[in-house]
């Protein structure tokens, strides 16, 4: 029987990350990657503490150099990276660069043996990435100079991402997500803020953008992140990976229900091989392992 929770909340996540790649490339234009990502950051941290402390949840218990790692891992880098993909290349391709996480969440838990693989999952994450791939196909993607310098940034953003889902688990599986959420956006704001003096905002912020920077710390940072490590505690970091998946197939439907933007056949394919894949991580089997953990 499929889990019903996880797949609630991968979901609620991939609609909220499929939302967000638009709210950052309507604001990345005026303040810049590095500034969007202090933006997010510092609101997501406001949020974070003061949930945490009216929850009194408890302080962490791991070393502060793991946290400082973790939070460049899982927020630095990727904010970072992936606001400057979406600024050089558009919204939907940083959105489908982002889906190769599950693969980089695969390739390094086969390479650091950090968590068991069952045929099932592989076969599961390939048809997804194949699915992506139609989805990436119909979107006809400039390729010129500025792309590759963006895909190349959002590559290195995403390799980011999943390992932090592997490190995380390994380290964290026991500290509450909101803790750690709180912790990763801390570290990201405080080592982010310095390269503003190197990448300082183009221009001022629109009054009418500000809305959608707050929406984007609250919305697409402190709640999604909430959610993905509660997900990363509770079903591992590959199935968590899969997240992004779901992110180009919401960026799809929310261009069809918002902008009334038409779904192709191939889009709809795709949207039917992510379900497949996601079906075939989510629902428990006996099969034999390809892969222990060590």
């Amino acid at each position: 029987m499929i889990k019903v929770k996880p797949l609630l909340l991968l979901v609620l996540t991939g609609a909220i990350f499929g939302s967000s790649y638009a709210v950052v490339k309507s604001v990345v234009g005026p303040i810049g990657p590095v500034g969007l990502a202090v933006s997010r950051t510092a609101i997501a941290s406001s949020i974070l503490a003061v949930l945490s402390k009216v929850q009194n949840t408890p302080k962490l218990s791991v070393p502060l150099r793991r946290v400082v790692f973790l939070g460049i891992l899982s927020a630095t880098l990727p904010y970072s990276l992936l606001s400057l993909c979406a600024e050089l290349t558009n919204a939907g391709t940083a959105s489908v660069i982002n889906s190769t996480v599950p693969a980089f969440t695969l390739i390094l838990s086969v390479l650091l043996k950090r968590e068991r693989l069952t045929a099932r999952s592989v076969i599961g994450l390939l048809i997804g990435l194949a699915a992506i791939a139609l989805v990436a196909e119909q979107r006809q993607l400039q390729m010129n100079g500025p792309f590759w310098i963006g895909a190349g940034a959002g590559l290195i953003g995403s390799a980011s991402f999943a390992y932090s889902g592997i490190y995380a688990k390994r380290f964290f599986s026991q500290t509450p997500a909101i803790r750690i959420a709180l912790s990763q956006q801390i570290v990201a704001f405080l080592t982010l803020l310095p390269l503003l003096f190197l990448f300082p905002a183009k221009g001022p912020l629109s009054f009418g953008l500000i809305p959608n920077v707050v929406i984007l710390g609250v919305i697409g940072t402190a709640l999604a992140y909430i959610i993905f490590f509660w997900l990363l505690s509770n079903v591992g970091a590959i199935t968590s990976s899969y997240v992004t998946y779901l992110v180009p197939m919401f960026g799809i439907f929310w261009g069809w229900l918002l902008l009334s933007e038409p779904i192709s056949s191939m889009s709809g394919i795709g949207l039917l091989g992510v379900l497949i894949g996601l079906w075939l991580l989510l629902t428990p089997s006996n099969a034999k392992r390809v892969s222990t953990a060590s």
